[in-house]
């Protein structure tokens, strides 16, 4: 799980399309949140970020003021549901 300072800092959570599209949620806890990039699912993220970017410039409009997050904002942190990760932490 992502640590709060991570989770602020660079993944920018809530910050609209600022914040970083790989972040997930936890299915069971909201206050849990894990970073997707090192995961097969990252592709699908990709493909669909993607798909949304295409049809926002199709309609030309500006994906920025839609609030979906497109971020890509660090190297990425593998699936580790019961230990803290994050540039705050040891790894």
């Amino acid at each position: 799980m992502l640590s709060l300072k991570q989770l602020k800092d660079v993944c920018l959570l809530n910050a609209g399309h600022n914040q970083c599209k790989y972040l997930a949620e936890d299915e069971t806890d909201s206050k849990k949140h894990y970073c997707l990039k090192k995961s097969p699912k990252a592709k699908e993220v990709d493909i669909e970020v993607e798909d949304f970017l295409r049809e926002m410039r199709r309609k030309g409009k500006d994906p920025k003021k839609e609030s979906i997050p497109i971020g890509d904002n660090c190297s990425g942190y593998i699936i580790l549901r019961h230990k803290e990760q994050g540039y705050d932490k040891n790894s």
